[in-house]
C-alpha cells in the first residue's frame, strides 16, 4: 500500500475475491464498499461472498453507512462508506 501511495495513487478499486477484501479490511485499507445484489440465490462453501477467511468478531465488525442505492433491471447497487 505504501508503494502505491508513493506512486501518487489516492484511490484504488479492488475487484478481488473475499480473501483479498478480508486482508484489506484487516489492515484498515478500505474506505468504501460498492456491492451488487443480484436476483440469484447461491449457497454452499464455494459460493461467492464479499469477505472470506476467519472472519471478524462482533467487536471487530466493520460498521457501514449507506451512501446511495440504485435499482436497475432487478439488481440493487449499494454504496457504503466504512465508519471509523
Amino acid at each position: 500500500m505504501a508503494q502505491l501511495k508513493g506512486l501518487g495513487l489516492q484511490r484504488l478499486a479492488i475487484l478481488g475475491g473475499g480473501e483479498l477484501v478480508a486482508s484489506l479490511l484487516e489492515i484498515d485499507a478500505i474506505d468504501e464498499f460498492w456491492l451488487t445484489v443480484c436476483p440469484v440465490i447461491l449457497g454452499g462453501t464455494t459460493a461467492p461472498t464479499p469477505v472470506t477467511g476467519i472472519g471478524f468478531t462482533a467487536q471487530q465488525a466493520r460498521r457501514l453507512k449507506l451512501m446511495s442505492l440504485q435499482e436497475k433491471e432487478g439488481e440493487i447497487f449499494l454504496h457504503y462508506s466504512l465508519q471509523r
